[in-house]
């Protein structure tokens, strides 16, 4: 061991950000971030090129050296990232074609042709979730159909953060996070499924090597330690899935807490034992980063995205003001809702701007706003957008303790939780307290305690989280408030489910108009 100093990597769907954790103090000394692009090259569909991934990668950890002298201290790395991404590389490690990330919805004849090959009650009893575009195998199979050229190529298949491991380490490499996204993966073995493999139509041998998350699985070459600044021969471990990492980063370690992380997307993840078999798939499962331990996780697509969308096409002036005070622009957003009373005079807002994930999983869903009036304004919009994420988050949240799942502490993290006014709106309606830590990011800080255990340095990745986490705030509900809230969320939840075949028939009309 070389140092005392880990670094964490977390890939997001539009931004990867790094961390280096002092493991003696349990602080974040250096932290950096950089943005990479996403393509919707179709209606439905969603790409990423794997070496942007990397770039980013490159790019956060030299902002992260360029802060101290550190990169001789640092003793380990580990590296996490987006789910349901469908990465083809050769043997090489080259990639294919552009990934397809879990917002891609192109793979529902797919996804029917695994329900009758091996039967969806079959991939539940072996991979504990339903079968959906969002994750890796429908979309390899699309593949194999509309590009068999680079199907029959394909080495192995990658996760971004399995990618950039490779990219790291030179090995091929999967964490068991990542791998619960694979219908293969039999989750309460913690194990590859040779014959799910091979009834589902994917060659075992695509799929690479699984690991713990703790576990080490080579060390930093020469040429990524010339690429990153890093040290050559730096253990580099498996790492995990941007939600689970995050988990670990904010100290959700035992079953009965929940995590609600937020940004472009969002994700509720509830603990459960790995043991506990719930018979509930509208919510997903895949494993924590520490093992005997599963997320019961209800992914959402558009939670920060849906204020992103809003802010692109409409806040020009808000921009402008933005840069001239030097505030966030997004905070100028929220200070206009504030004036609006909780139900934002009415206005409804679905937050599915391309499709929806847990609990509805329908890739025609498209975004509505509801209750438009004459005295609708800009403010309204904004209260409905935050609203509408929050009745999204209820609708999972009921699902998971109505399905077993138990819930005593909820705690919150990623970019949209800095508002307290968003996250006093998100206590209303779900009628919990919320717990908001001391942690800017928390998937990298997850990821670096991981290179922590990897490098020898922490016996376990939960005996340190109390020197590293601190709760900075408990948001209490409002109960007169989500008494309110429930009678809109009664509607709010029959404007979705009027509006579902109309949904069906406006997708293949533009299908059929942009196709």
């Amino acid at each position: 061991m070389n140092g005392h100093l880990t670094l964490g990597v977390d890939i997001g769907t539009t931004n990867v950000k790094a961390s280096i954790l002092d493991t003696q103090s349990g602080r974040i000394v250096a932290f950096g971030s950089q943005e990479h692009p996403l393509f919707h090259p179709r209606p439905g569909w969603a790409e990423q090129e794997a070496d942007n991934y990397w770039s980013a990668v490159v790019s956060a950890i030299r902002q992260c050296l360029e802060q101290g002298n550190f990169a001789d201290r640092i003793a380990g790395v580990a590296i996490s990232g987006l789910v349901g991404v469908t990465l083809p590389v050769n043997d090489k490690g080259q990639p294919l074609r552009p990934a397809m990330i879990w917002m891609d919805s192109r793979s529902e004849a797919e996804c029917d042709d695994i329900r009758r090959r091996v039967g969806e009650s079959e991939i539940n009893r072996i991979n504990g979730n339903r079968v959906a575009p969002w994750f890796i195998d429908p979309k390899a199979l699309w593949m194999a159909k509309h590009e068999p050229h680079i199907f029959a190529a394909t080495h192995k298949f990658l996760s971004p953060s399995g990618y950039c491991t490779f990219r790291m380490s030179g090995a091929f490499t999967m964490n068991t996070g990542d791998a619960g996204l694979c219908y293969a993966y039999e989750y309460q073995k913690a194990a590859w499924n040779a014959k799910a493999a091979e009834a589902i139509g994917i060659p075992i041998e695509k799929l690479p090597r699984l690991y713990q998350s703790h576990e080490v699985v080579g060390e930093v070459t020469r040429r990524a330690a010339e690429e990153t600044g890093l040290r050559a021969g730096t253990p580099v471990a498996a790492g995990g899935t941007d939600i689970s990492s995050a988990a670990l980063g904010v100290g959700v370690t035992r079953p009965g807490q929940a995590f609600y992380s937020m940004g472009t997307g969002s994700n509720l993840g509830v603990i459960i034992p790995t043991e506990q078999r719930l018979d509930e798939f509208r919510v997903l499962k895949w494993p924590h980063v520490l093992p005997g331990l599963t997320m019961f996780d209800a992914p959402m697509a558009f939670t920060g995205a849906s204020l992103k969308w809003f802010r692109d096409q409409w806040g020009d002036s808000e921009w402008q003001l933005a840069e001239r005070m030097g505030e966030n622009v997004f905070d100028l957003f929220t200070a206009q809702a504030r004036h609006v009373p909780p139900g934002a005079n009415g206005l409804l807002y679905l937050p599915y701007l391309g499709n929806s994930l847990a609990p509805n999983w329908n890739s025609n869903a498209t975004g509505v706003f509801f209750g438009v009036r004459p005295t609708t304004g800009r403010a309204d919009m904004i209260r409905a957008l935050i609203e509408g994420v929050a009745f999204d988050l209820l609708s999972n949240f009921r699902i998971a303790t109505e399905a077993g799942a138990e819930i005593d502490t909820l705690v919150l993290n990623g970019g949209p939780t800095k508002s307290r006014f968003w996250n006093q709106i998100t206590a209303n309606v779900v009628n919990r307290p919320l717990q908001v830590p001391d942690i800017g990011e928390a998937a990298p800080v997850g990821d670096a305690v991981l290179a922590a255990v990897a490098a020898g340095i922490y016996p376990d990745p939960v005996t340190p989280l109390a020197d590293i986490v601190r709760i900075r705030e408990t948001i209490d509900p409002d109960p007169a408030a989500h008494e309110r809230y429930l009678e809109f969320f009664s509607i709010w939840q029959e404007v979705y489910q009027n509006l579902r075949p109309t949904m069906d028939r406006h997708r293949g009309l533009m299908e059929r108009l942009e196709g």
